[in-house]
């Protein structure tokens, strides 16, 4: 059994090599609440998901001009990026025979350096927009919002499956009548404020960033396409 690392790995990235790929089998994750059937897969990345319409994004550029738009690896710094760490150990993962003991040193080893993965700097006080997907860490039940909650990459990190790299996790606190519903907390979001790149330990993983008095919207899909009329019969 790999260590837990590799079961969010294997659901973003997959631990491939130049030769032939190693297969290993993900940790199983404890037993959850069930999902409602309009939840995303467990795993689903942010990138996987339809994308807003052209209409819609030119809509939000207009409103939103002064935060710029964050794409998860501006998050990371160049050459220290999940991507990077995963190309370092690859080659001594790939030489280890399958279920050798050692193999597990070096998969700690690597789950250690992820775990420490830097932030970057030059972020911190920008104004920025950047979507995910919701963990929440406190709820109001009365009234049916999440109130405090970490940004993730993919659906299910932190409570499915294992937290993503301290610089892949984003604590965020939004402001009073600026979060989303829990009905709605499974779907992806948008989500804007100041981002401070403070590390902070919350209940479900640590966090290498902060959105504080932050304002979340519903990630928006491109409406159906308006029907083909039919032409009449005779």
């Amino acid at each position: 059994m790999k260590t837990k690392i590799l079961a969010c790995l294997l659901l973003t990235m997959g631990l491939t090599g130049c030769g032939e790929e190693k297969q290993v089998a993900p940790a199983t994750p404890p037993a959850q609440t069930a999902l409602p059937p309009e939840a995303p897969a467990i795993g689903t990345s942010i990138q996987a998901l339809v994308k807003p319409s052209d209409a819609e994004l030119a809509k939000r550029k207009a409103e939103d001009a002064q935060f710029t738009e964050l794409e998860w690896e501006n998050l990371e710094l160049p050459g220290q990026g999940l991507a990077d760490i995963l190309k370092k150990y690859q080659p001594q993962i790939d030489a280890i025979p399958e279920g050798d003991p050692s193999e597990d040193a070096v998969l700690e080893k690597m789950q250690a350096e992820l775990n420490m993965a830097p932030v970057n700097p030059a972020l911190n006080g920008k104004q920025v927009k950047i979507p995910g997907f919701i963990s929440p860490l406190e709820v109001d039940e009365k009234q049916g919002v999440v109130k405090e909650f970490l940004l993730v990459p993919y659906f299910g990190a932190c409570i499915h499956v294992p937290p993503p790299p301290l610089n892949q996790t984003l604590l965020v606190q939004p402001l009073p009548g600026k979060s989303v519903g829990m009905e709605r907390m499974y779907e992806p979001v948008w989500v804007f404020g100041t981002l401070t790149a403070e590390r902070v330990k919350t209940d479900l993983a640590e966090a290498g960033y902060q959105l504080k008095d932050a304002r979340v919207e519903m990630w928006q899909e491109p409406a159906a396409p308006a029907p083909v009329a039919q032409p009449t019969k005779p």
